[in-house]
């Protein structure tokens, strides 16, 4: 589908809100009041999953290893510090310019690309996050999704994809109601605000984040804010109260004692490389990164996104060129030992990137690409066993790679293990949000699999979703 078309269909979807629920205002609520939203954390568990699977058929989400593992990495250190929640707390990045991030309901955090580019530090990202954590903590997304109660699920995932996507797709599909002009069901209030900074400042901060990156990133958007009033950043339209925000922030910050802090931000330009050649495309990358090396010629970060850019646009010679250069002149760097052994792969170097990327797995042992790009290696020279061993291993670190399964699947098939074979098919295509043909692979695999009780529970799930999804269609 198009992408205008889908936006169009959302601008029916949000007109369709707020016919349903009127031109109210703001719910107000305190903390006193986060107990008593009558969503259970259970039907919010469930509407989340729902949600996810909707989202990302809507939206271009970023699967790439390296970057979840960052932001991932980030999350979990704020977590830590939040003495429990009722939901596991999963975090997404959205391919989307607009610097924005919402948390929907279940414990699901979305982050804009933009948002992870246009930060100068890990403590700005880190700043983002923690108020996001805070928003679930103090269940301010339960209490909102009570206004919109009556929408169809096809209609809330609409308006939240709407939501995190922000820029020009907002606009569209706010255009043609009056009251999507004068409020939002899912914008949150200035005490909810409030209360999300005064805890995530508290997260961010016991983490060991500096409490400045914080307020430096509202700093920005504020500006951003000042210099387009017509579009500021779709992160104020749904967080307002910035003004407030920063002076409250500062305040905090002139109470805090100076303390050692630790070491941040290694990876960041790393992962804002990856980020800026999938948002900006081939081109305008290879421009950018050319621009940093006329200055400084041997910029590892510089020299890494330009292989990045070329890898994308198919030029794996010239990506092993720029990778075998900064190779030279930082021996130890992972990060690009690792690119240069997957691009020695995807140029058929074999036997030069098993001897990378085993470099790249003592640098950084457990590195989940170079596990699975080393049983890439072993399929494609025929050795199914080294192959089925290394996949089965990158899925115990991280069982989230989709594109795993389907390895797997392929390597099961050609062992003649058609049970393993479709049900691996069966979770790839579950993971994608396919849920026809997972169910097809998994009817399959009844019959070749001993374990009958458990695949059958399992079709009985994708029954339900598959009609779910019908039903909300």
């Amino acid at each position: 589908m198009a992408v205008k078309r889908k936006w169009q269909q959302w601008r029916i979807v949000m007109a369709t809100l707020f016919f349903l629920n009127g031109c109210e205002g703001a719910i107000v609520r305190s903390s006193s009041a986060i107990a008593h939203a009558s969503l259970s954390v259970e039907k919010e568990k469930e509407m989340g999953r729902r949600l996810v699977l909707r989202i990302e058929k809507e939206l271009d989400i970023i699967r790439d290893p390296t970057v979840l593992q960052y932001v991932d990495s980030i999350g979990e250190r704020i977590v830590s510090q939040i003495g429990g929640t009722p939901y596991e707390i999963n975090f997404y990045v959205v391919k989307s310019p607009d610097p924005n991030a919402f948390a929907i309901p279940g414990g699901h955090i979305f982050l804009a690309s933009g948002l992870i580019i246009m930060a100068a530090s890990e403590d700005e990202v880190a700043g983002v996050v923690s108020h996001e954590v805070a928003h679930i903590k103090a269940r301010h997304i339960a209490q909102r999704i009570e206004r919109a109660k009556k929408l169809s699920l096809a209609a809330m995932a609409g308006i939240l994809a709407g939501v995190i996507i922000g820029g020009k797709a907002t606009e569209v599909m706010m255009a043609g109601s009056v009251a999507a002009g004068q409020a939002m069901a899912l914008k949150y209030s200035r005490e909810d605000e409030a209360e999300a900074d005064q805890l995530g400042f508290r997260y961010l901060t016991k983490a060991g984040y500096d409490g400045w990156g914080m307020v430096s990133f509202l700093r920005k958007l504020h500006r951003m804010s000042l210099l387009s009033p017509g579009t500021p950043p779709s992160y104020l339209s749904t967080h307002p109260g910035i003004e407030d925000r920063i002076s409250y922030l500062m305040g905090r910050l002139r109470e805090i004692p100076e303390r050692a802090l630790k070491e941040n931000g290694k990876d960041l330009k790393r992962v804002q490389a990856k980020l800026f050649v999938e948002e900006r495309g081939t081109q305008t990358a290879i421009k950018h990164f050319q621009s940093i090396l006329k200055g400084k010629p041997n910029d590892l970060d510089g020299l890494y996104g330009l292989a990045l850019a070329y890898k994308k646009m198919g030029r794996i010679d010239l990506a092993i060129g720029e990778l075998e250069r900064a190779r030279h002149l930082s021996p130890q760097d992972g990060g690009i030992i690792r690119e240069l052994g997957i691009c020695y792969f995807l140029n058929g170097r074999l036997d030069d990137a098993v001897s990378i990327l085993r470099e790249s797995l003592v640098i950084h042992p457990g590195d989940i690409l170079s596990l699975y790009y080393m049983g890439r290696v072993y399929q494609e020279k025929g050795n199914l066993e080294a192959s089925l061993d290394t996949y089965l291993m990158a899925k115990e670190i991280n069982p989230d790679i989709v594109d795993l399964y389907y390895s797997l699947a392929v390597i099961y098939a050609k062992r003649g293990d058609r049970c393993n074979s479709h049900r691996n098919f069966s979770t790839y295509f579950d993971k994608r949000g396919e849920v026809k043909n997972a169910l097809n692979h998994l009817r399959k695999a009844l019959r070749y699999c001993d374990e009958q009780a458990e695949i059958q529970e399992e079709i009985r799930r994708l029954e339900r979703a598959l009609k779910e999804e019908t039903k909300e269609m």
